[in-house]
């Protein structure tokens, strides 16, 4: 056991009796078939989950595992200390089918105790999983996303109370300096790192983000109109001119394709100016602040007609 030996060197051999006295209760408290709840749980404990002191926060960057175009699983798993960390696999699988979708998605909620706690999903807590430094949660954490983004009645859950945009972006963003156009609109978590900021280097990885991206381009008009207000072709954009595989640099373009065309029924330019008018059209002065255009939009469009109009 691992957790054994890092024992032993910090306490010595006075530890030895205390550890094995722990580990034989701890096992005798697991279930020889453990449910997925029970799994997910040991997940994302403390003990074995390495991410940011503060995932939301842009000012503490976990250390990443170098990879090449060849690690295969089998190495990457072979450099992390972490029982758990294939599990994010398990959850990839497992969100395939349906039902699968539906565990990692379904609402929890708090206590009676706490009546100001939102309900919270497990897809919501392992969404920092994204930023950790094992290469096999990011993977598998990509991978679960990209999954969930194929059930198209979640994309308004998935765009607008996970805010799972950002989260996608995050690890496929830079260090490149952005001017001030193409930083309206996008979320300061992905450029407030300036050169610091450390892409994505997992081409798996990469891959299964951009991949999750395309479905919710494809997911219908609004969850374009969605993406393009969030600056997606930005983030995009600088990836691509980076991008050594040739299978994500197709994927790019694919959802460029989506993002940078006009909608069906409107005029030539017409996506262009959807977020031109939503973040610069209403420059004036004014003698209190005012709510964007992109907040009016958002705000005219409730979940019920999301998915209305393809």
């Amino acid at each position: 056991n691992a957790s054994n030996v890092v024992e032993e060197d910090e306490l010595g051999g006075g530890g030895d009796e205390k550890t094995n006295e722990e580990d034989d209760i701890s096992s005798s408290l697991l279930p020889s078939k453990p449910t997925l709840d029970l799994l997910t749980a040991r997940f994302l404990s403390t003990v074995y989950c390495h991410v940011a002191a503060d995932a939301g926060s842009s000012t503490v960057t976990p250390t990443i595992t170098p990879t090449t175009p060849t690690t295969t699983a089998e190495e990457l798993a072979s450099n992390h200390d972490d029982p758990y960390q294939n599990f994010a696999a398990v959850l990839m699988n497992a969100t395939q089918v349906e039902q699968g979708r539906q565990f990692v998605m379904k609402l929890h909620h708090p206590p009676k105790s706490s009546p100001n706690t939102k309900p919270i999903s497990i897809l919501q807590t392992i969404l920092p999983q994204l930023r950790s430094p094992n290469p096999l949660r990011r993977r598998g954490i990509a991978g679960t996303i990209k999954n969930c983004c194929f059930d198209r009645d979640a994309s308004w859950y998935l765009l607008h109370e996970l805010k799972i945009v950002t989260h996608l972006l995050y690890p496929l963003a830079g260090p490149e300096e952005l001017d001030v156009d193409d930083k309206s609109g996008l979320d300061p978590d992905l450029w407030l790192e300036g050169p610091d900021k450390v892409r994505e280097d997992d081409r798996v990885t990469r891959l299964l983000l951009v991949e999750a991206l395309l479905l919710l381009c494809a997911s219908g008009r609004r969850g374009r109109e969605e993406l393009r207000l969030q600056r997606v072709y930005v983030i995009l954009k600088f990836a691509d001119m980076v991008e050594e595989c040739e299978e994500v640099n197709d994927r790019i373009e694919e959802c460029v394709q989506f993002l940078r065309r006009d909608e069906e029924g409107t005029q030539e330019g017409s996506s262009d100016v959807f977020v031109d008018d939503a973040y610069t059209g209403n420059k004036k002065l004014l003698a209190l602040p005012a709510p964007s255009a992109a907040d009016e939009i958002r705000s005219s469009t409730d979940e019920e007609e999301y998915d209305d109009v393809d």
